[in-house]
């Protein structure tokens, strides 16, 4: 359990999953292996960084993301600028992550939204995960792990 977060450990749950406490025992947590907690974490985690506009915390400016939909216009309509960004802020904002490939955007302009596959290696395991993001232009951020 060295490798969650501290968060994890003590709410004793993941939000990611949208489940309320009321709704989620500590016993289906202690259940998980270790390497699922770890998942998870690195998860809860992903999912609060990447929905974070940068600027919102006082002692990180740094942390989170900028407006993307600025990012995106700013760059010409390309995604290598933004693609850059999150890749360099998953990388200092989860250090259990050894690496970051970012592929498939998709910017949605009738609904404003843009879709990335981020397929990272963590540290501890030997194979990739998968993660789908959703990022809307009001802040909404969706973060899901797909299973190899």
């Amino acid at each position: 359990m060295d490798n969650i977060s501290l968060y994890d450990i003590l709410v004793g749950y993941f939000t990611h999953e949208g489940l309320e406490p009321v709704d989620t025992d500590l016993a289906s947590f202690k259940r998980l292996s270790e390497q699922e907690k770890l998942r998870k974490s690195i998860i809860e985690n992903l999912t609060m960084v990447l929905r974070t506009r940068q600027g919102s915390l006082t002692h990180l400016s740094d942390f989170g993301l900028p407006d993307i939909m600025q990012v995106y216009i700013d760059s010409g309509y390309t995604f290598d600028p933004l693609k850059k960004q999150i890749r360099d802020t998953i990388l200092k904002y989860e250090p259990r992550i050894a690496t970051v490939k970012l592929e498939n955007p998709q910017f949605d302009k009738q609904n404003m939204r843009l879709f990335l596959k981020i397929m990272i290696t963590i540290k501890d395991f030997a194979h990739t995960e998968i993660l789908l993001t959703e990022f809307s232009t009001t802040g909404w951020t969706k973060v899901v792990a797909v299973k190899d």
